[in-house]
């Protein structure tokens, strides 16, 4: 099914769905060792007060803490808020849509693309391997995480589209 002005776009390139179940996978995850991280902390951060020595495990253990904490409650919010995420790229821009919000972004209507993605085996699993950041002429954003299919070909196309002015073409048939 497409929506007004998705034609206008031209050609079917590909789709891209988001796995928000993983969303949801990963955030109790990461909140149940947030929490453990948080309990085991309180006793090592007192003992810190008495031993100074311990102090950078103390701050290694309330890191973890923090950064699962908040890795637990934004997976949450995004498995809530996602459902039906898909990006469809046409040769003329981008479909985003997710359940209660679908948007027609012609390529010349992103203003800046960046993508802070990181490299290696807990990025991948947390879904931090990419992370792009659409930003759109009218002010408002998307963001483009490991957790979609093909995050990653689906980055280096908006970014090629974009900054370099190559865009995308459907597949040849026959």
């Amino acid at each position: 099914m497409t929506m007004p002005g998705e034609q206008e776009l031209g050609a079917f390139v590909g789709r891209h769905q988001t796995d928000v179940a993983r969303h949801g996978r990963v955030g109790i995850i990461s909140l149940v060792i947030g929490v453990a991280a948080a309990g085991a902390a309180v006793p090592i951060v007192i003992q810190t007060f008495e031993d100074a020595s311990s102090g950078t495990f103390a701050g290694l253990v309330v890191g973890v803490a923090l950064l699962c904490l908040w890795s637990g409650i934004t997976n949450g919010l995004r498995y809530t808020s996602r459902h039906g995420e898909v990006y469809t790229v046409r040769e003329g821009g981008i479909v985003y849509r997710r359940t209660g919000e679908s948007r027609v972004i012609p390529w010349e209507s992103i203003r800046n693309v960046s993508d802070t993605g990181q490299k290696t085996a807990i990025s991948a699993a947390m879904g931090w391997d990419v992370h792009c950041r659409i930003k759109i002429r009218n002010g408002k954003r998307l963001i483009l995480t490991g957790f979609t299919y093909n995050a990653a070909e689906l980055s280096r196309t908006i970014h090629q589209a974009v900054r370099e002015g190559i865009h995308p073409r459907a597949p040849e048939r026959g």
